[in-house]
């Protein structure tokens, strides 16, 4: 009977070790859920979490867990809950002013822009500009007759005659003068047209804003109100929710069949020491016995 060799042991069901591990790691989550989720206490409410229920999960080796649902509820303290109550009526008029508003908007919107009351700037004030150039000019002919005549004088009293170089030349500077002044005239009236037409188109301009913000002013009005009507909901910690972790199937498999395959050896080797005694008491049993017949 010592000398039977020992079975090497069954391999380990690894559905019952991962098994055995969810539920731990299910444990442990609800635990963690547990401690995380503390009842909040405060000046202006506060924060409960309550089981709610479960639901089953489906464990690797056919069972069934059940895991807790949670309902955080909030509660506000007397005085934040009239100051909650007071704007969401708050709240509730301004969308129901709005929605009035929005029925007046629409009529509003359906009339098109005119803008025929609009200052005209189609004039290019090409008239305006040859009156004022007009002025100028009979502002300053007399006084030129007057220089034109001085100098024909002058010229003629220091001995220029007509038709010499000299006289001809010394008119040609005045000529060249008045063109001069010509064109400086002509430039003024330009600035002159340029600077009326700008006052207009600034005036067009001012008159069309003035009117957009006219229209555009009930929009604002109702974005506005919508805007104030909001509903804000209480602020309150997240839940923390507990991890399950996942069952280590491979690893508990083969932890436990290398540990007892170290069990198999050793039992295997205690067995291969217990066989070589026996076998060498038998070898001593065999030779005491042939001495023994020998001396007969």
């Amino acid at each position: 009977m010592g000398s039977s060799a020992p079975q090497a042991p069954p391999p380990p069901d690894p559905y019952r070790v991962a098994g055995a591990q969810t539920g731990q790691n299910v444990q442990s989550a609800i635990a963690n859920t547990y401690l995380g989720n503390v009842n909040q206490v405060g000046p202006y409410g506060s924060t409960t979490y309550s089981q709610s229920g479960t639901y089953g999960m489906a464990g690797p080796n056919g069972e069934t867990y059940q895991v807790p649902r949670f309902t955080q509820t909030t509660t506000l303290s007397p005085e934040q809950q009239k100051l909650y109550d007071q704007q969401t009526q708050l709240g509730a008029n301004l969308n129901n002013l709005a929605l009035s508003q929005t029925e007046r908007l629409s009529s509003h919107l359906n009339k098109p822009i005119d803008f025929s009351g609009l200052p005209d700037i189609t004039n290019d004030f090409s008239a305006d500009r040859a009156r004022v150039e007009q002025a100028m000019f009979e502002r300053v002919r007399g006084q030129n007759e007057r220089d034109y005549n001085a100098l024909e004088n002058r010229l003629t009293n220091q001995g220029f005659m007509r038709g010499t170089q000299a006289f001809t030349d010394a008119m040609d500077e005045y000529r060249r003068g008045i063109n001069d002044q010509k064109l400086a005239i002509t430039a003024q009236g330009r600035a002159e047209q340029e600077g009326l037409y700008g006052m207009a188109s600034n005036r067009r301009a001012q008159a069309l804003n003035e009117m957009l913000q006219a229209r555009n002013q009930p929009i604002n009005e109702i974005a506005a109100l919508m805007g104030g009507g909001q509903v804000h909901l209480p602020g309150a910690q997240a839940y923390q929710g507990g991890n399950i972790a996942a069952a280590d199937v491979a690893g508990n498999v083969y932890n436990t069949a290398a540990l007892r395959q170290k069990q198999y050896e050793q039992q295997m080797a205690q067995h291969n020491q217990n066989l070589a005694g026996l076998y060498g008491l038998g070898q001593a049993a065999i030779g005491g016995g042939a001495r023994v017949w020998g001396g007969r």
